[in-house]
């Protein structure tokens, strides 16, 4: 069996247990700051953390920034590249499509004798349709002659009426050309 006694005075024992009470709020006190402490280094981690993770986003959306800039320079200089590349490919078209009868006027040049004066030139399609004077018959047969032997010429139809006369002659000459002669101009 155990017995207690308490053979302290009823001061001291108020004493002892003040002490007693002491120590307990101190190791109390002890372990909530060092769970503060605790708690803090684990706030200012994460808060660090979180720092260092909101600088590298900085520093990644200036890159990107700048990167898109660039993207979009490099974007505006291919649509301006593209849309010159459709106008020249527009103009080119145009160009091998364009029917040039100047060089009928060359070839005309070349090939009307000198008694026969132009009053009129029309044209429709690649047909030519060509109407003047004429000083004899034979200047209006070596037309028909020069126009058959051209490279440029076919169907040449020269009507029977313009040999009626002999001197001073209206005459009409109808001839086609080919496609190839007045887009390439190669009279």
């Amino acid at each position: 069996m155990k017995t207690l006694l308490n053979l302290l005075p009823e001061e001291n024992k108020k004493s002892v247990q003040r002490k007693l009470h002491f120590r307990f709020f101190l190791w109390q006190l002890f372990l909530v700051c060092t769970l503060e402490v605790f708690y803090l280094s684990i706030l200012m981690s994460i808060y660090l953390i979180l720092d260092f993770q909101l600088q590298s986003l900085r520093a990644i959306e200036q890159q990107y920034d700048a990167a898109y800039t660039e993207q979009r320079t490099l974007d505006a200089y291919q649509k301006k590249f593209k849309d010159t590349n459709v106008a020249v490919a527009m103009v080119g078209r145009i160009e091998r499509e364009h029917l040039s009868f100047a060089g009928v006027f060359l070839l005309l040049d070349t090939l009307l004798p000198e008694g026969i004066a132009v009053d009129r030139l029309t044209t429709k399609n690649y047909t030519v349709m060509l109407s003047g004077r004429a000083a004899a018959r034979d200047d209006i047969l070596a037309l028909e002659a020069s126009l058959k032997e051209a490279a440029c010429v076919k169907n040449v139809n020269v009507p029977i009426s313009n040999f009626f006369s002999q001197k001073n002659i209206d005459f009409q000459i109808d001839f086609e050309m080919q496609k190839e002669c007045l887009q390439n101009n190669t009279l």
